[in-house]
């Protein structure tokens, strides 16, 4: 694995963290490879070189700032626009610390 992927995954991981961690945030958004790679799949699961469900982070170029875009599930009964700014926050805070200097851009997306 690169230094860079190794960066990539360690970022993804930490957003994913700190996301299940917001108040009204009832999951990750899984994909459709983690639906059905999920009851079908025998054996230890497959983390490495893989980002967390629900997360992407891309860079273009050294020179680009980092991509993060979520996509979470809200709870019943939270308001999905607040929501989704709180983890765009704790996100870009907790980024802050873990690659100091670094730009990123946050999207975050209401799943269902």
């Amino acid at each position: 694995m690169t230094a860079a992927a190794a960066g990539r995954d360690e970022l993804a991981g930490t957003v994913a963290r700190v996301t299940e961690a917001v108040p009204g945030v009832a999951f990750l958004r899984p994909g459709l490879a983690d639906l059905i790679r999920g009851p079908a799949r025998t054996g230890p699961p497959r983390t490495a070189g893989r980002s967390p469900a629900g997360v992407r982070v891309a860079r273009g170029s050294s020179a680009e700032p980092w991509e993060v875009d979520v996509q979470i599930v809200v709870r019943r009964g939270h308001r999905a626009l607040t929501v989704a700014r709180a983890v765009r926050d704790a996100v870009t805070a907790a980024l802050a610390q873990a690659a100091p200097g670094a730009r990123v851009t946050v999207t975050v997306v209401n799943g269902l």
